[in-house]
């Protein structure tokens, strides 16, 4: 009954095209987190609660620093104190809820993942040309729509899994890196201070950085564990004793209630259509900034990581995007998952999914306790810059790895170089194009908008002629046969983008059974080979005019191996399933057929 039921139902959900949504709500729960050698406490271990603690104001105080985003926000909308740390303290909430939606474990929504948010600045030109436009209603307005447009394609990223390949996702988080290491190099240097800098902020900046550096690279245990709080809490320091960090700058907070519950008389909310395509931009580059986050989360926790597991991925594209709504809702910018966070579990080991209900449990905590709230605008800039530099490395060389886990031919090369040049002219050259519509302002001005935007495009014009399917025709009895082999699956795996150890064993595999087909079935004419991908299978048919391939799944009796020609050739046969994922015999027009499946 249930069975017949179904039937009319899935034809709906067809109809309807909720499908995709269907199938993340029924879908169990990835094997995903097996704790990596590498960790101290993994995904699903549970921390001593004072480590817990501890973990959870690192996290927070790397989440904190992405602040500056709304408080530019804030400072270009001239809001009073009051207003401006009650937003802040909105931001908060808005943050705290993004971390608990990634954490959870099993459902639709979340990575499943130690994943807290932060502010990005993905979405600050955006915003800033939305609020000179038409005020903070239009900014949270337009956030919404971008937390809406996350939604609806987290359920179908399996599909477009191909325009958004793994390259790309990498390019994304390499672009965030330059972009905290660009911002924090600034806040280091003085870049932009209102005040002229001296000795003294550049040896807060360099105590801040050296402390953290030195107890991640040769501390043990706690030391290592709390690196990035000892050496903010060491910046600090050295910022009062030397002045950089004025006593009486504390005095801003004594007009502020200990304790408050935070208003959402922001003004409301505004749309308009000028405005769609900066926000849409932004978020389809949170969501490839998604993809290579979270990914990169896999590899952290999973130490036989060979491909990006997609029910995760959608489920934090899905968590991401409710969270976006929830801050245009509550009144803040958009966020983003914290890829400074990814680094600092990278840097200290630890990894657990308590950590991020504990992230979120402190920052709505801190939401309600304004004269707290109003102290996160005190951080020194020396001590901010120094932080972000420390989580940029670990930012920068995940965005590498993701990028260089792929075989690049000269078409995906250009597309990540020119992309990586259009960024980096953005970041260095900004307001390069003065005489273009205001509303491709946010577009140009935004490495990361930008390159991003390069690499879709050139993606999209260079799959133009790409071929999915490819073919050999190859003469078994030559003495290149091999060689022909792994050149024709390397000149395929460059063009696909494949990962280079799949096609490694897909070479071995085939060269093998080419080898087998030689020696064992007397072929007459080419041996044809046929490969074809679609990001997630490689499936190769031998075809060939000879004797059968037998390849059975139980290996011949040592008898049938040292009596007959058949018994040897099922030996041949029964190796041969083994060097794929699966494998099926058939006769087609009166060729031999063997084909081959290889889970990529």
């Amino acid at each position: 009954m249930n069975e017949t039921r179904a039937r009319p139902l899935q034809r709906l959900a067809n109809v309807l095209g909720v499908e995709p949504w269907l199938r993340l709500v029924r879908s169990p729960p990835p094997a995903i987190g097996r704790k990596s050698g590498e960790l101290i406490h993994g995904l699903e271990d549970v921390p001593p609660p004072l480590i817990v603690l501890f973990q959870g104001f690192q996290h927070v105080s790397l989440v904190r620093i992405q602040l500056i985003y709304p408080a530019l926000v804030i400072q270009l909308a001239d809001l009073s104190t009051a207003d401006s740390v009650n937003m802040l303290s909105l931001a908060l909430i808005a943050l705290g809820i993004a971390s608990i939606l990634q954490s959870l474990p099993r459902g639709p929504v979340g990575s499943r993942f130690l994943c807290p948010s932060c502010h990005t600045a993905i979405f600050l030109e955006p915003s800033i040309a939305a609020l000179k436009l038409g005020g903070l209603p239009l900014v949270f307005g337009m956030t919404i729509v971008a937390g809406l447009i996350q939604a609806v394609l987290s359920p179908v990223l399996r599909r477009i899994r191909p325009l958004l390949p793994p390259e790309i996702g990498g390019l994304v988080v390499f672009f965030v890196g330059t972009s905290i290491a660009a911002i924090g190099c600034r806040y280091v240097m003085g870049v932009g201070a209102e005040q002229p800098v001296g000795r003294d902020y550049w040896l807060v900046g360099g105590l801040t950085l050296a402390t953290t550096v030195a107890l991640n690279v040769w501390g043990k245990g706690q030391a290592r564990l709390l690196c990035a709080v000892i050496g903010i809490s060491v910046g600090y320091i050295a910022a009062m004793l030397t002045g950089v960090l004025p006593g009486d700058a504390f005095n801003v907070l004594t007009g502020l209630p200990f304790f408050a519950v935070p208003h959402l008389a922001h003004g409301g909310w505004s749309f308009a259509p000028s405005m769609l395509v900066p926000f849409a931009v932004a978020a389809v580059a949170i969501t490839l900034k998604g993809i290579g986050d979270i990914t990169a989360i896999q590899r952290i926790n999973d130490p036989e990581w060979v491909r990006a597991e997609m029910g995760s991925i959608s489920g934090g594209a899905l968590a991401n995007g409710l969270a976006n709504m929830s801050a245009g809702l509550v009144g803040t910018l958009g966020v983003t998952p914290s890829t400074a966070s990814i680094g600092l579990q990278a840097a200290t080991g630890v990894s657990s999914r308590v950590i991020g209900y504990a992230v979120g449990v402190i920052l709505m905590v801190l939401a309600f306790l304004p004269s707290v709230t109003g102290s996160l605008i005190l951080m020194p800039r020396p001590v901010m810059g120094a932080s972000l530099l420390f989580s940029a490395c670990f930012v920068l060389i995940s965005g590498l790895q993701t990028i260089t886990s792929r075989m690049l031919d000269a078409r995906r090369t250009i597309v990540i170089g020119l992309a990586i040049a259009s960024g980096i002219a953005a970041e260095i050259i900004p307001n390069w194009a003065s005489d273009i519509p205001s509303a491709l302002e946010p577009i140009v001005n935004s490495s990361i908008v930008l390159g991003t935007i390069a690499a879709l495009l050139l993606n999209g014009l260079f799959r133009l002629g790409q071929r999915q399917r490819v073919a050999l025709a190859l003469d078994a009895s030559a003495a290149d046969a091999p060689a022909q082999v792994d050149q024709f699956f390397h000149a395929a795996g460059r063009g696909w983008g494949a990962r280079p150890d799949v096609m490694v064993r897909v070479a071995f595999g085939i060269k093998q059974a080419v080898e087998t087909i030689r020696e064992n079935c007397e072929p007459q004419g080419p041996v044809i080979v046929e490969a074809h991908f679609d990001e997630f299978n490689l499936d190769v048919k031998i075809s060939y005019r000879g004797e059968p391939l037998e390849l059975p799944e139980q290996r011949p009796s040592e008898r049938a191996i040292m009596e007959t020609e058949t018994g040897y050739r099922q030996l041949a046969g029964f190796l041969l399933r083994r060097n794929a994922d699966r494998v099926r015999t058939s006769v087609k027009d009166g060729a031999n057929v063997l084909e081959f499946h290889f889970e990529h």
